[in-house]
């Protein structure tokens, strides 16, 4: 009894929990999924952002070169328009000089044709003194032009340096549209760059939030198996109870047999067989070797004003002998199963007090009812509650729907009437008019 106790709770365990544990695996996996996604993005954040300092190092030298390159033009600049004025200056100069070294000419030469042959003779001492003068005003004018010369030497050199700082600050004009182009492309690249960070960093705020929902379903469902883990044992201490309530039953009914001979009707209550343990399923828990003695107990004559539980009574699996479909609630059927579509309004037998509304491995959705006479009755596998426990139901009155929850191989109603609560079952069929 002990042993098939056992296997039962441990079935109740497996059925509840493995889905649970299933279904953790499975978020588990999508949170590792998420999480490398993520690395994997925080990593492409990293790189762009590496990119972005680069194009950011390379816009700030060629700022720096820029405005080198712009100082070193100001500069050269400064000495054209210096040279200019030097070169304005100079020919101003040159051009006063060549008139002065024009003037000059002219006369000496006028005078010198008209009159140096004869103011040579008039003036002249002597032969030689006359040569002399002669030489003397040859040499002037010779001097004349060689300052000429010079002067015209050194405007052209000023012409080439001018040409020369005229090209290096063209080429320099050049390298400065070129850095400009640069650094504008740069610019562009680095507001580039920007959107393709401002792009991933959305991206991760999105993954991060799928990561979190995931983590939230994965707490969610750890709360959830810790709360069919709680209910699984609480199903256990009821069921211990129930049992030690039916021990204690049997007991005390024992003593009052050999006290006194019972009432008729109470020893027919007696001699139902009493169960070791509660039975949530359509089977019960008695031993193998009890089951193949146990006969189906009649109800007494009196237990009238039982009504159907569903409105179309299609007895799929009757009362007493039979090997439980699932191999774990023994070889004996303690209620009768009524088949239907999911969804099928339950109806309680007769009316009574709700003693028990709420799910259990074995007998999933089911809800138990003390009646005035005594007796209990039960549904199972229900898909739907639609009472509570302490409620008081009348006849006919639904209690909830249809379906296949628990230690169930299809949709169906498995309904039982007991002497005890989860003990002393006895066969529905004659309370019921089958």
């Amino acid at each position: 009894m002990k042993k098939k106790l056992l296997i039962t709770l441990s079935f109740i365990l497996l059925v509840n929990t493995a889905p649970m544990s299933v279904l953790a695996d499975d978020i588990d996996q999508k949170i590792e999924n998420q999480t490398k996604k993520i690395e994997d993005i925080v990593k492409n954040e990293q790189d762009a952002k590496d990119y972005l300092a680069t194009l950011e190092n390379e816009i700030t030298t060629i700022e720096t070169e820029y405005q080198t390159v712009l100082s070193e033009k100001q500069k050269h600049e400064t000495e054209m328009n210096k040279l200019n004025a030097d070169i304005s200056n100079l020919e101003t100069k040159i051009e006063k000089r060549n008139d002065q070294l024009k003037a000059q000419a002219r006369v000496t030469q006028t005078n010198h044709e008209q009159e140096s042959m004869l103011s040579v003779i008039l003036s002249a001492e002597s032969l030689s003194d006359a040569i002399s003068k002669a030489l003397a005003v040859n040499t002037l004018i010779t001097a004349n032009n060689d300052i000429l010369t010079a002067q015209k030497d050194d405007k052209k050199e000023l012409e080439t340096l001018k040409v020369s700082l005229t090209e290096t600050i063209t080429a320099l004009e050049k390298k400065t549209e070129e850095l400009e182009e640069k650094e504008a492309a740069l610019a562009e690249a680095k507001l580039e760059q920007n959107v393709k960070i401002n792009e991933i960093a959305a991206n991760l705020a999105t993954e991060k939030a799928e990561k979190d929902k995931f983590v939230k379903q994965k707490e969610e469902a750890v709360k959830l198996k810790e709360a069919q883990l709680k209910a699984i044992a609480e199903e256990k201490k009821k069921e211990a109870q129930a049992k030690a309530a039916a021990e204690k039953q049997a007991k005390e009914q024992a003593k009052a047999k050999q006290v006194a001979t019972p009432a008729p009707a109470q020893a027919a209550e007696q001699e139902q067989p009493q169960k070791a343990a509660p039975d949530l399923t359509n089977n019960s828990t008695a031993s193998d070797s009890s089951n193949t003695e146990q006969q189906a107990p009649t109800p007494p004559a009196s237990s009238g004003g039982w009504s159907a539980p569903v409105a179309s009574l299609t007895i799929t699996s009757g009362f007493g002998g039979r090997e439980d479909p699932t191999g774990i609630s023994g070889s004996f059927h303690d209620g009768i199963d009524f088949g239907g579509a999911s969804g099928t309004p339950i109806m309680a037998a007769r009316s009574g007090e709700v003693v028990s509304a709420n799910y259990s491995g074995m007998a999933g959705n089911h809800v138990v009812i003390k009646h005035d006479n005594g007796y209990y009755s039960y549904y199972l596998h229900m898909s739907s509650l639609s009472v509570s426990a302490g409620q008081n139901v009348t006849a006919g009155q639904m209690l909830g729907g249809m379906g296949t929850t628990g230690n169930s191989t299809g949709v169906h109603l498995h309904f039982s009437i007991s002497t005890s609560l989860w003990g002393g079952f006895v066969n529905p069929a004659p309370f019921l008019g089958l």
